[in-house]
């Protein structure tokens, strides 16, 4: 007689838990430390610095009214042929807590970035959908070139699972590909609301 009643407990136990999970909505800002994505010896596991493969020295920033957002353009060259494998990626988020960057849970890998590059559900959709679709070629040959026109820094993602992600955020980024591996990193603020 007895066990009905632990079940039902339980039951009502998920269901609370369930109601308490609530969607939230973040607005993810890039900050305009970005435009060095070269990673410290702290977080770099690569053997070839992103500078020997991207040249970005044509992008360029504006700053909109709000003196906040920033519209980035310029062409984005490759400067070594990629091997035609797929293409790892990895990336850690951490957060600035008390003068240190501190790991957070949330990680993603793509064996196949490539693949991924084009998946309107992964994060990196708003700003690749702003690419010119001729210029979308995954793995990149020598001397291909990425434009980038007024591509915003700004960005609201809605209706996400609530978690604790709000602050300054950095995302170390490894692409592997062959026997190669690089390393880029990313400066985020994250609001919640």
């Amino acid at each position: 007689m007895e066990r009905p009643t632990v079940q039902c407990c339980i039951l009502l136990l998920v269901i609370l838990r369930i109601g308490v999970c609530m969607a939230a909505n973040y607005e993810i800002i890039g900050d305009e430390k970005t435009m060095a994505i070269e990673c410290d010896g702290v977080d770099d596991e690569g053997d070839v610095p992103v500078k020997q493969i991207l040249d970005m020295s044509e992008l360029h920033f504006v700053i909109a009214d709000d003196l906040e957002t920033l519209y980035y353009s310029g062409d984005i060259k490759l400067l070594m042929d990629i091997p035609q494998t797929p293409i790892t990626i990895e990336v850690d988020v951490f957060r600035w807590v008390r003068s240190q960057w501190l790991p957070t849970p949330l990680s993603i890998r793509r064996d196949n970035f490539c693949k991924a590059l084009l998946d309107p559900w992964e994060f990196w959709h708003p700003v690749v959908k702003e690419i010119p679709k001729a210029q979308l070629k995954c793995p990149p040959n020598r001397g291909h070139i990425y434009s980038l026109r007024n591509i915003s820094n700004h960005l609201f993602v809605n209706n996400m699972p609530s978690v604790d992600i709000a602050g300054d955020l950095k995302a170390v980024v490894h692409l592997s590909s062959g026997r190669h591996k690089t390393c880029v990193v990313i400066f985020v603020k994250v609001y919640a609301n």
